[in-house]
């Protein structure tokens, strides 16, 4: 979300907005973080089904996770900082 105000953009506040939030960092990052967006998706999804469905997220796939997440953030924090000084 950060990274959409970062460059003027708010994502809707309803169903759907981590979807939208997913495909404009796809849109405004490098290509070569496809295979992160993928994993972001499938997450994505497995969260839903725990959430609002029966699912159950291992503690390796929330270690996973966060490993993710922790590569993702230096690419998103030096695309705004490009942008705000």
């Amino acid at each position: 979300m950060a990274l959409m105000l970062s460059h003027g953009h708010r994502p809707r506040v309803q169903l759907g907005h981590h979807v939208a939030i997913l495909e404009f960092a796809q849109k405004h990052l490098d290509p070569a973080l496809a295979p992160t967006f993928d994993l972001f998706d499938r997450m994505r999804r497995k969260r839903n089904d725990a959430f609002y469905d029966i699912a159950i997220i291992g503690e390796v796939e929330a270690e996973e996770a966060v490993a993710a997440a922790e590569a993702y953030l230096p690419a998103v924090a030096a695309d705004i900082r490009k942008r705000i000084p």
